[in-house]
């Protein structure tokens, strides 16, 4: 027994040694993230002109930058400068990283680069406007930027996928190039690249050890589960056959929903019974109380989802704050918190541009 102590002592001495600097600048990082005050003062703003003299108090008013002052502010252009600053504060704070867990974080930090890719494709599927694409790609490193350019000259999507340099990535996209064409949307293709992501990533946590295992696999497991849920309802949404469905689920340890209640899941007869089953066995069941709700007030069996889920996901971000938190995980923890901070201050704007009410624009808000 006093063996194990002085083991377990050493590891939090080293834990601490190691993730110090990065636990005092996320930590730090974290208290400058608005409040719930600071998102009702900013919903109450009587007008976009009021917005802008509220934000000029605020770090994001020199990352916007002139295109707030306008009186048609390009929405695309103030979404891609929040999404590039948030990459190079990423990039930035990855110095106070340990070597121990840098495989880690760039497994992480991958996302970036597919997302540039998760772009193109609905750009030249027509989901968005292609010419708007250029517009959304955000810079990376240089080798990163080189084959973003490389996949924008593509002309179509099966040139998009054979341009691509990694050959896991270009099967994963090759396996359901057939999915895409017979049920004409690109949602199978952005699913396909989610789960080489979440397969890539879960290949590197398999190398944390401790507290650092535990806490990625409680964050990112989560994250993993709700992804899983989120192709199976949206697939029942849109009438696809579960035996299709099945193939994009992703599959691995770190996920709290076991294949078999997946597949219960999947074989549920309608919303109302899926909504119950994720209530009666998996711990999302806050979640289901939102969707069940939502059937009993006549909306849309998945309306706020994305806001509800995300609800959790911030809830369970918050909790690696709490105590000593020498581990990796309050990294990807607090750049989680801080994407949603810049998608509830998108939601602030726009509903500034649209002159919604400020009640409507905080139903939309996710507190952090």
């Amino acid at each position: 027994m006093t063996l194990q102590i002085i083991r377990e002592t050493k590891t939090m001495f080293k834990n601490a040694r190691d993730y110090g600097p990065l636990n005092v600048y996320m930590r730090s990082q974290r208290t400058m993230l608005f409040s719930a005050g600071t998102y009702n003062l900013l919903a109450s703003a009587t007008d976009l002109n009021n917005l802008r003299q509220m934000l000029a108090q605020t770090n994001y008013h020199e990352i916007i930058g002139s295109e707030m002052v306008k009186d048609y502010p390009n929405l695309i252009e103030i979404d891609r400068r929040l999404t590039q600053n948030f990459v190079d504060q990423f990039n930035s704070f990855r110095k106070f990283v340990p070597p121990r867990s840098q495989q880690f974080i760039t497994a992480f930090g991958s996302r970036f680069f597919l997302n540039n890719i998760k772009v193109i494709l609905s750009g030249l599927y027509g989901a968005n406007r292609f010419e708007d694409a250029r517009g959304m790609l955000i810079s990376l490193s240089e080798e990163e930027n080189r084959q973003t350019e490389s996949l924008f000259a593509a002309k179509d999507v099966p040139a998009l996928i054979s341009r691509l340099e990694n050959p896991a990535l270009r099967s994963a996209l090759e396996k359901v190039i057939g999915e895409y064409r017979y049920l004409d949307i690109v949602y199978p293709l952005i699913i396909a690249i989610d789960q080489f992501y979440y397969n890539s990533l879960c290949n590197t946590m398999q190398s944390l050890k401790g507290v650092d295992y535990r806490s990625a696999k409680r964050f990112f497991g989560a994250q993993i589960g709700i992804q899983n849920l989120e192709i199976i309802l949206r697939s029942k949404a849109f009438g696809i056959q579960p035996a299709m469905v099945k193939k994009w689920l992703i599959y691995t340890q770190f996920c709290p929903l076991s294949q078999q209640l997946l597949e219960r899941f999947l074989a549920a007869q309608d919303f109302e019974e899926t909504f119950k089953l994720i209530k009666e066995e998996t711990a999302f069941k806050d979640l289901a109380n939102r969707l069940i709700t939502n059937l009993e007030t006549g909306l849309t069996p998945l309306a706020n989802f994305d806001l509800y889920a995300d609800q959790h996901i911030v809830h369970i971000a918050n909790s690696i704050f709490r105590g000593a938190s020498f581990n990796i995980t309050i990294y990807p923890a607090f750049f989680f918190l801080k994407e949603i901070e810049i998608r509830n201050l998108r939601t602030i704007i726009l509903g500034k541009i649209h002159d919604k009410a400020s009640e409507e624009i905080l139903d939309k808000i996710i507190l952090l």
